[in-house]
């Protein structure tokens, strides 16, 4: 049997420069948004990738959270190495270098990559980042976006959870936290069983986020201002305090049209 009580610690992205215990050569931690090595108007990623492969005496690996990490690289080379990366345009996006919120975040492909997904959770991520990352760039905390209820990119293990529901609509989830002790939950009341916010416009997923980082900002507790405290903080003020605020907050409460569920109990 599984032990129950097993805790598998806090995610790491293995970002940055690492030195290798076995060896004294260091790693290079590339963050991949969403995991796509393309080219594109913010950085040619599938030919830096090719360049660095065909320059440097280096071993390629992908982590877990689909980035990449080159390893093998001699201590005198690290310097040119960024720089080679810098030309090809990696680590900015708008002309801006990555967020941490960008830098946590991430979705699944979505469409036109998978034929399971509801909507564009991958081509939605980027810019909604751009959106939330004027105001909340700093934020070390991830928002995880799916295309439908498969939830590839876990969006249980996330801060917030945006798991699409129709073409440009999501579902809301809160509650999780990266490191795995707490599972994201709808908005469900526990006492009607009504749920809120199932069927959010993609236009007000931005503005939604941005009131949910507010409250958490005016509302932690110490312990809570560590990344990745949101979580721990939505779990300690409950699940009706949340939908309470968000139906009080003037820029959420249209939404907050609750819909119930209702359990066929007919064989």
């Amino acid at each position: 049997m599984p032990d129950q009580n097993h805790d598998y610690g806090d995610r790491s992205l293995h970002s940055a420069w690492i030195e290798q215990e076995s060896n004294g050569l260091y790693t290079c931690g590339v963050y991949i948004e969403n995991g796509r090595i393309i080219d594109g108007p913010d950085g040619n990623l599938k030919k830096m990738a090719r360049y660095l492969m065909d320059n440097y005496p280096i071993i390629l690996f992908t982590t877990p959270n689909q980035d990449l990490l080159f390893s093998n690289i001699p201590d005198e080379m690290r310097g040119r190495f960024e720089e080679d990366m810098k030309r090809f345009g990696y680590g900015s996006r708008n002309g801006k270098s990555y967020s941490t919120l960008r830098l946590l975040s991430g979705a699944c492909v979505g469409r036109d990559t998978c034929r399971l997904t509801y909507t564009d959770s991958e081509k939605f991520e980027p810019f909604l980042l751009d959106e939330l990352e004027v105001k909340w760039g700093g934020m070390a905390e991830s928002i995880g976006i799916t295309g439908c209820e498969r939830q590839c990119f876990r969006p249980a293990t996330k801060t917030i959870g945006w798991v699409g529901s129709a073409f440009n609509m999501y579902q809301l989830k809160l509650m999780g936290t990266e490191d795995g002790r707490h599972q994201g939950r709808h908005l469900k009341d526990p006492k009607t069983g009504e749920i809120y916010l199932r069927m959010v416009k993609r236009q007000d997923v931005g503005m939604i986020t941005d009131v949910l980082f507010e409250f958490y900002t005016a509302n932690r507790l110490p312990d809570e201002s560590r990344p990745g405290g949101m979580g721990y903080f939505h779990s300690r003020i409950g699940m009706e305090a949340i939908i309470s605020h968000l139906k009080e907050n003037p820029r959420t409460a249209k939404l907050m049209k609750p819909m119930k569920v209702v359990v066929n109990t007919r064989l």
